[in-house]
């Protein structure tokens, strides 16, 4: 049930739990086309994600017991615009609408803050990934636009000479 969630910053004492849930979460790939290549790509640490917790970086979503489940990773790229570098959820609580909660959450915490937008890098082939941010307000920019973008153009390439195939990614933005 979605309202036994709870979607907050992340504390100190919930970073030991979050590698866990990363590496669950891209469990959902192995047997696509991408799982060897997202072996490549290395877990979250608890030293970074000390550093995202310290600078609002780094949003949970937590369940009754007020455990994370979820959580999302955030960048600055510039003073308007806010990349979502990652978001996981643990298998076993899909469907509640965790990662739509967590953006939400950061959408209402950027408000009046001067964010004018919220950018992400994803896999345009699998409902859960470009499909799923389409319906939740996210659009494509098209592969010129994302590769001429002094932020998202390296992210991408970054995940193509990690083996990922430049077709299979897409770079989206949603207005804030």
């Amino acid at each position: 049930m979605a309202s036994t969630y709870r979607i907050r910053l992340a504390r100190p004492d919930d970073l030991a739990s979050l590698p866990d849930i990363d590496t669950l979460a891209d469990s959902r790939f192995e047997t696509t086309p991408y799982g060897a290549a997202l072996e490549r790509f290395p877990a979250v640490s608890v030293n970074h994600l000390a550093e995202l917790q310290d600078q609002w970086r780094l949003w949970v979503a937590a369940e009754a017991q007020d455990r994370p489940v979820g959580f999302t990773m955030v960048t600055l790229d510039t003073p308007t615009i806010l990349h979502l570098d990652l978001i996981a959820v643990r298998p076993t609580h899909t469907g509640h609408r965790l990662a739509s909660r967590m953006i939400d959450g950061i959408d209402a915490f950027c408000d009046g803050r001067g964010f004018t937008q919220m950018t992400l890098t994803t896999f345009r082939d699998f409902p859960w990934n470009a499909p799923y941010y389409q319906r939740l307000g996210f659009q494509d920019i098209g592969d010129a636009e994302a590769d001429a973008d002094p932020h998202l153009g390296p992210r991408l390439r970054d995940q193509v000479a990690k083996g990922l195939p430049h077709e299979s990614r897409v770079a989206m933005v949603r207005k804030l």
